[in-house]
C-alpha cells in the first residue's frame, strides 16, 4: 500500500473526510444563574431587588453620616444631638414624676424649654472641645488629665450657669430670681458632675475623636439630663414656704 506521503491527492481527500465527521466531544448543557454547587436554584428577582434596596439604603446612610459629622455641619449636628437628648431626658423625668405622684400631668412647655437649653449647652460644648484640642493636642495621660481638670473647673460651671440663665429667660424671671435659683440648685448639678464625668471624660479625651465627643457626651449624660430636669423643676424651699 502506498503511503499518503507518496500520494498527495489521496491524502488531501482523506484529511477532508476526517474533518467533516461529527465531533466526538460531548456538549454539556450550560448552567445559567446557578447558586452554589450543581443543581442550585437561580436567585429570584425579589431577592435581587431587596439586596439592591438594602445596599442603596446603606450607602445613603454612610453619606449622611459623613456629611453630618464633617467640619461643615458638625455644629448643627452637635446642637441637634444636645437638643434631642435634653428633650428625651425631660420626657423621661416628667413621666417618672407623674408615676410617683409628684406632678399631675405632662407639661410640653417645660420639655420645650429643656430642649432649648440643650441648644445653648450644645453650642458651648462644641466650641469648648475644639479649643481644648487645639490648645492641648495629643492623647498622653498627662494631656488627658489636664483636659479633665480644665473641663471640670471651667466648662462645667459655665454650662451649668448657661443652663439656668437660658431657662430663666424662657420663664421670664428677673435677674434676682435667676441668681437665687443658681445659688440654690447649681451646686447639686456640679457635685453630680464630679461623680460621673471625670471617668467618662477620660474615655472621651483618650479614645473618642473630636467630632464624636458631644455625641458620646449626650449618650452618657442621658441619665444626667434626667437629674438636671429633676433638680431644675424641683420646688425651691423659699417657694414652699410661701405656699399656705
Amino acid at each position: 500500500m502506498q503511503s499518503l506521503r507518496s500520494c498527495p491527492a489521496r491524502g488531501l481527500i482523506l484529511s477532508r473526510a476526517i474533518r467533516s465527521q461529527p465531533s466526538l466531544r460531548m456538549s454539556w448543557p450550560r448552567r445559567s444563574g446557578t447558586v452554589g454547587g450543581a443543581g442550585g436554584a437561580a436567585p429570584s428577582g425579589g431577592t435581587t431587588a431587596t439586596t439592591t434596596v438594602g445596599l442603596g439604603a446603606l450607602q445613603k446612610l454612610r453619606e449622611w453620616h459623613a456629611n453630618a459629622f464633617s467640619s461643615r455641619f458638625l455644629l448643627f449636628t452637635n446642637v441637634g444631638i444636645s437638643l434631642t437628648l435634653s428633650c428625651v431626658g425631660d420626657i423621661l423625668e416628667q413621666h417618672l414624676e407623674i408615676y410617683c405622684g409628684e406632678i399631675e400631668r405632662f407639661e410640653s412647655t417645660r420639655t420645650a424649654h429643656m430642649a432649648t437649653s440643650g441648644v445653648t449647652v450644645g453650642v458651648i460644648c462644641h466650641y469648648w472641645y475644639k479649643m481644648l484640642d487645639k490648645r492641648l493636642p495629643g492623647r498622653s495621660m498627662r494631656v488627658v488629665a489636664k483636659k479633665i481638670v480644665l473641663d471640670q473647673l471651667i466648662c462645667s460651671p459655665i454650662y451649668i450657669t448657661a443652663f439656668f440663665v437660658t431657662l430663666g429667660l424662657l420663664e421670664r424671671k428677673d435677674k434676682h430670681e435667676v441668681w437665687e435659683e443658681i445659688k440654690e440648685k447649681a451646686w447639686k448639678l456640679y457635685a453630680a458632675e464630679w461623680t460621673v464625668w471625670p471617668v467618662a471624660q477620660f474615655v472621651n479625651f483618650y479614645w473618642i475623636p473630636t467630632h464624636y465627643r458631644i455625641f458620646y457626651d449626650n449618650i452618657i449624660s442621658l441619665g444626667y439630663d434626667v437629674l438636671t430636669s429633676k433638680v431644675k423643676h424641683k420646688q425651691s424651699h423659699s417657694h414652699l414656704k410661701k405656699v399656705p
